[in-house]
């Protein structure tokens, strides 16, 4: 009885908290998100084409629908009094370095938004500059 009562109160912690780990991912409750938390996030870099390749090929717990997260979705995670990484408490891979968004500069095409996680400072560059990649997909298709 005690590991019952112990498993639904770490669930109601980390369910008031919004996230959810599990294997591979990271579950935004409120936002009805799902993040890639896995190995390759601290391994592969590539420039802006690439990344968005990468995650629309990604197959990640059966689920084949992940895309390159909006600037807006990559600083939901920015945690700016966990430094560094300044990134959510749940997620356990991370390079405290730059990480690509989908959102293109509006007024030079040539260069998208990104979010370095050793600070959670948010930038833009060129497409052609290389960083991290995570992935996300929605949970749940209304």
């Amino acid at each position: 009885m005690r590991y019952i009562i112990y498993i639904i109160a770490t669930i109601n912690v980390l369910y008031a908290n919004n996230y959810l780990k599990s294997e591979n991912i990271v579950l935004d409750i409120k936002k009805n998100l799902m993040w890639q938390d896995n190995e390759e996030v601290t391994q592969y870099t590539s420039n802006w084409s690439l990344a968005k390749e990468y995650c629309h090929s990604l197959t990640l717990n059966g689920y084949t629908d992940w895309k390159l997260p909006t600037i807006k979705e990559l600083q939901k995670i920015v945690d700016i009094t966990k430094k560094p990484p300044a990134i959510n408490k749940e997620f356990k891979y991370i390079e405290p370095s730059s990480y690509w968004s989908n959102t293109q500069d509006i007024t030079n095409r040539s260069y998208a938004w990104y979010v370095g996680f050793k600070t959670g400072a948010t930038f833009k560059d060129s497409k052609d500059y290389d960083c991290y990649v995570r992935c996300i997909r929605t949970r749940f298709k209304k």
